[in-house]
């Protein structure tokens, strides 16, 4: 959900004062129409609040912070767990650390991990730090259903949405930001290399039970692309 334009308003008199929307717009790459559209409309985005904060070497978890949504933010803020890191590593870097492991190859240097979000972050992040009811007791919230919050993990989460399910889960605020990609790792409070260090202290049976378990999870990416072919393929051949 968008902030208020009146708190942006009152944000950047007190943090960026005398710029006005053209300065602010040229500072940031922010086209001036999309900024003075959302001031205009009363709803200005959390993406263009953090863009504004770092084009003025602001930091953008302190800046969020200064909203009344986000009030919590920067104190709620901690390192992320060992799942959330294992989350946010993409199948093909845990297969290639089974084959390293099996071929006694050096280990990577850091930076060898695939940048993430991708496409399956949301929903990995959400499965890591889930006790069992998190997708119940955010769909209550959001007053939705289950299987329609479910099918809002395929795209990114809205920022207070993403806040909200760290905040029930008990981890880091600032973690759901930075899976769907609002803030940096290091914004976030992620330390550098944090996943990759994650990955290789897994034991061999652990790294082979992630495998397992995201493998499962493309296993069914597929299997549904291939139903939908076949669907399709059929639907065709009925038409004639």
């Amino acid at each position: 959900m968008p902030l208020t334009a009146h708190e942006f308003q009152r944000w950047s008199d007190a943090r960026i004062p005398g710029q006005n929307v053209r300065e602010i717009s040229q500072a940031t790459g922010i086209k001036w129409t999309t900024l003075h559209q959302q001031i205009v409309r009363g709803k200005v985005s959390e993406t263009t609040v953090v863009a504004i904060a770092r084009a003025y070497e602001l930091s953008p978890l302190d800046t969020l912070s200064e909203f009344e949504r986000y009030a919590d933010l920067a104190a709620g803020t901690k390192p992320p767990t060992e799942a959330e890191l294992i989350s946010q590593i993409h199948y093909l870097d845990v297969l290639r650390e089974v084959l390293a492991r099996a071929d006694e190859l050096l280990p990577f240097m850091p930076g060898d991990l695939r940048p993430f979000p991708y496409p399956d972050s949301t929903r990995a992040w959400i499965d890591a730090v889930d006790s069992g009811d998190l997708r119940t007791a955010i769909a209550a919230r959001l007053g939705i259903t289950t299987s329609t919050f479910s099918s809002k993990l395929k795209r990114t989460l809205p920022a207070d949405v993403a806040v909200e399910v760290a905040r029930h889960a008990g981890v880091s605020l600032a973690s759901g930001l930075v899976v769907t990609g609002l803030l940096t790792e290091a914004e976030g409070w992620w330390p550098q290399d944090a996943r990759l260090y994650a990955l290789q202290a897994l034991s061999d049976s652990d790294l082979m039970a992630v495998a397992a378990q995201k493998l499962s999870v493309q296993n069914r990416k597929y299997w549904g692309k291939a139903h939908d072919r076949e669907q399709a393929k059929e639907y065709w051949e009925n038409l004639g």
